[in-house]
């Protein structure tokens, strides 16, 4: 029932992939078993928590509404629609720009001003209010957690937004410099950025709530960062996910943790027949790399659960 009384604000927290899914909220709780390990505090895996909070549904939900990954075709990304607005010809100049001659500098300001607000009244607003407004508190919460948590997490959340921003722009110059340029090379490129601003920030983020991360932390975040960029990337490399996690177990055995090693080298073995299996013998069926993405994941957090675990050790 539709009552005129009561609370001014909906929020609607539903899981769009499954647990297993290796994303930005297992690179924050990898950046942090890293660090901590297992021995936490109450204190300590309530801040993982967080991390894990700030990486997955916040700055998550500010990449998917930003760059238009869970909106339709036509709406594309709210940070697309703002960065090329697509003005009206003709529109009312703003009345708080009086005195202002036809042609001088803020004449043309009020113009571009009436024309930009009655873009925002008339197609901006009524079609993607809904993703501007769950964006804004994506935001909003996401920059509060980071002040909550400290200056470093405020740095990388604002790293990660800027990022965002940077996909959007690196796409349309892309576009704009060669029209003719192979979708793949564009795609992969965001992939990229991709890779960087939802699992390597996120990773980093995990890591820097714990503590103060050494080189091996960073290292093996940057193996599992490619790891993530292979499995996004259109189509999926192999090679990539294969010798970024193989870097990992070169890692784990130099820092002379030959047991891990091993047990991590041993997960490839499925992750190889799983591509084999999904490159040749189902070439022609697409759905088949959507297959082998969906069940080479578990093998890879267990991987990166395993080598965090034991360099924190």
């Amino acid at each position: 029932m539709n009552r005129p009384v009561g609370r001014i604000l909906q929020l609607w927290l539903y899981p769009v992939r499954p647990l297993w899914s290796f994303g930005p909220g297992w690179a924050a709780i990898g950046g942090g078993l890293a660090v901590g390990g297992l021995a936490l505090s109450s204190e300590g895996w309530l801040s993982l928590l967080l991390a894990w909070f700030l990486a997955d549904p916040l700055l998550g939900m500010v990449w998917d509404m930003g760059l238009g990954d869970t909106l339709s075709a036509p709406h594309r990304g709210i940070w697309q629609r703002l960065l090329k607005p697509g003005l009206p010809d003709m529109a009312e100049p703003v009345r708080w720009l009086p005195y202002t001659q036809i042609g001088s500098p803020g004449h043309q300001l009020a113009r571009y001003l009436g024309r930009l607000g009655r873009w925002w009244r008339v197609t901006f607003w009524p079609e993607a209010h809904r993703e501007f407004s769950t964006l804004v508190a994506a935001l909003g919460l996401a920059l509060l957690l980071g002040v909550i948590l400290g200056r470093n997490v405020l740095a990388l959340v604002l790293f990660s937004i800027v990022l965002s921003w940077l996909a959007v722009f690196s796409q349309g110059r892309d576009i704009a410099r060669d029209p003719a340029q192979p979708a793949t090379g564009r795609q992969g490129r965001l992939a990229l950025v991709h890779a960087l601003g939802e699992f390597g920030v996120p990773w980093l983020v995990g890591a820097m709530l714990m503590g103060r991360p050494s080189w091996a932390v960073i290292l093996l975040g940057l193996c599992y960062t490619i790891t993530y960029f292979g499995l996004i990337a259109p189509p999926p490399d192999f090679r990539l996910v294969g010798g970024s996690q193989a870097a990992a177990v070169l890692l784990l055995a130099g820092l002379r943790y030959p047991l891990t090693a091993g047990a991590m080298a041993i997960l490839l073995m499925p992750q190889l027949g799983l591509h084999v299996w999904a490159a040749y013998l189902l070439a022609e069926q697409r759905e088949a790399f959507n297959m082998y993405l969906r069940a080479v994941q578990p093998f890879v957090i267990l991987s990166m659960t395993m080598a965090a675990l034991t360099v924190a050790s």
